[in-house]
């Protein structure tokens, strides 16, 4: 079984908990990072609501649970130190699922069989489109950390996605790449996983089909010391656009690998693909880019609000990321499900009844398009994203803004929406 990193027992209060010892995902000790509160926000009175999270804290695309893990700590102090949720504090339990797909069933099996569980998050792109079975029919509201993969997302009632999927993902590293002039399209796609190389020939084709060509796909595999060959054939097929369906701590080594060999063209990133911080150390780098996640760069309040919450709780956590912003945005619409139904007592139908109270739901331009949650339906297929430009040096991204905001939001909060 994957080693937990706190667990917590269902039904103790929150003032005998905080005497006892650390909340949930929170470390002891005093100083910013202790229990600091709104002093007018109401007490923590109600019982406990207790979210399991499964997050790939290791293996090839570790850096997306490491995120999952100082989101959820963040949201999680942040919100109790605000009033929780109803006056119900949140208790977070983070295990690793390792990035594999034993790894990740046997968490969902341990959450799945706790009755304490209230919700079940998950953050694993390797894993998760192998979990439909596990889910089916499940009795505790699935909700995903940053989920693409369709065959989970937008197959299941209970399982509530609120990013785009695959399908719409794949369309848009060629839309954006196609907006800022590139004409020669190539993909770099993850080895360790199957789906990236497929994903890689749809992308392609697609993008045949709106006037590009194609510069082949190229296998990148996290372990490998050098991209030599791969930046070179790409190279010598003339990407002037190559795509990054692989995660920003293998993207940093590849960029800087190609732009050595003489690259000079853009590189198309999306989500997990893309770090502010990361990139803007590589000399040279230039990229056109998408995030499922609200653009954390925003001075609209909300994001304020988490970049605050991220400084404070997770100094030393991933927060300029799609990926960081779309887990904080689906903790929120628990959040405000929960506030909206205002059940009289926590468990686990009262929260999936909750999600389903979601209907045409922004969070004023936190979400990619209005979310709504019917019962019995798989959640539909998102088809909107935030789209923006970001060279080394710049300090920070740069919006582009649609001709029409997929959300209804302002400015940089404003979505952009291609279809689905």
């Amino acid at each position: 079984m994957p080693p937990r990193i706190i667990t917590r027992a269902r039904g103790l209060k929150f003032g005998a908990v905080v005497a006892a010892g650390c909340l949930a995902l929170s470390a002891c000790g005093g100083g910013d990072d202790g229990a600091s509160s709104d002093e007018s926000a109401p007490p923590l009175t109600g019982e406990p609501i207790k979210i399991g999270y499964g997050a790939s804290m290791s293996g090839p695309q570790a850096v997306n649970g490491l995120a999952a893990k100082a989101v959820a700590h963040a949201w999680e102090k942040y919100t109790n130190a605000h009033g929780g949720v109803n006056g119900h504090p949140v208790e977070i339990e983070l295990v690793d699922t390792k990035n594999t797909v034993p790894g990740a069933t046997s968490v969902a099996k341990q959450f799945l069989g706790d009755n304490s569980i209230d919700a079940i998050f998950l953050t694993d792109l390797v894993a998760e489109g192998t979990m439909t079975d596990l889910f089916k029919d499940a009795p505790v509201a699935i909700i995903s950390g940053g989920g693409s993969s369709d065959l989970l997302w937008s197959a299941l009632p209970g399982v509530f996605q609120n990013v785009s999927g695959s399908d719409y993902t794949i369309k848009a590293y060629a839309n954006q790449a196609q907006s800022v002039g590139a004409k020669n399209f190539g993909w770099a796609a993850c080895a360790e996983v199957a789906v990236c190389q497929e994903n890689g020939g749809k992308a392609i084709s697609y993008a045949q089909s709106i006037g590009m060509k194609g510069a082949g796909s190229q296998l990148i595999s996290a372990t490998a010391t050098d991209y030599t060959a791969e930046c070179l054939a790409f190279i010598g097929d003339k990407a002037d656009a190559i795509a990054f369906n692989i995660g920003f701590a293998t993207g940093t080594r590849f960029a800087s690998d190609c732009l050595q060999q003489g690259y000079d063209g853009t590189f198309s990133v999306i989500n997990s693909g893309f770090d502010q911080t990361a990139f803007g150390k590589i000399s040279g780098f230039r990229s056109v880019g998408g995030t499922n996640g609200f653009p954390w760069w925003s001075d609209a309040e909300p994001v304020k609000i988490y970049r605050e919450a991220m400084s404070k709780y997770s100094s030393d956590g991933s927060w300029a990321s799609g990926n960081s912003t779309a887990i904080w945005s689906s903790f929120e619409l628990l959040k405000k499900a929960l506030e909206t139904a205002k059940p009289t007592e926590i468990t686990r139908q009262t929260v999936m009844d909750a999600m389903y109270t979601v209907n045409n739901e922004t969070l004023g331009g936190l979400l990619p398009e209005p979310i709504t949650y019917t019962k019995g339906q798989p959640s539909k297929p998102v088809g909107c994203n935030w789209v923006f430009k970001f060279n080394a040096g710049d300090d920070n991204p740069e919006s582009i803004e649609p001709s029409q905001s997929g959300n209804g939001a302002p400015g940089d909060l404003a979505s952009t929406c291609t279809g689905y």
